[in-house]
């Protein structure tokens, strides 16, 4: 390979990954624009979202970019809705 070849193989490298990084840049500045639509509130249950820091880690979001759909669902109904997953790949 001579150095031009090694040159534009280069660019094109830095091209590709520029571009990329753009793209995830796009698709984390449209989930945080949803952030103000989070509930205060479990989405199944109702039970009201506490400001913790426990509950930040356990609390479970669910971003819907397309929809622009936001939920957040507390530690008690991820457990109900793993256990329905489970039963129902046991059928």
């Amino acid at each position: 390979m001579d150095k031009k070849h090694k040159k534009r193989l280069k660019r094109a490298h830095k091209k590709k990954v520029k571009g990329a990084s753009r793209h995830d840049q796009e698709s984390l500045r449209a989930q945080l624009n949803l952030f103000d639509k989070l509930p205060s509130h479990c989405s199944a249950c109702q039970s009201p979202f506490p400001q913790t820091r426990e509950a930040h880690t356990t609390w479970q979001v669910m971003v819907r970019t397309a929809e622009q759909l936001v939920r957040l669902f507390c530690p008690e109904c991820q457990a109900k809705a793993t256990k329905v997953v489970e039963e129902q790949n046991e059928i």
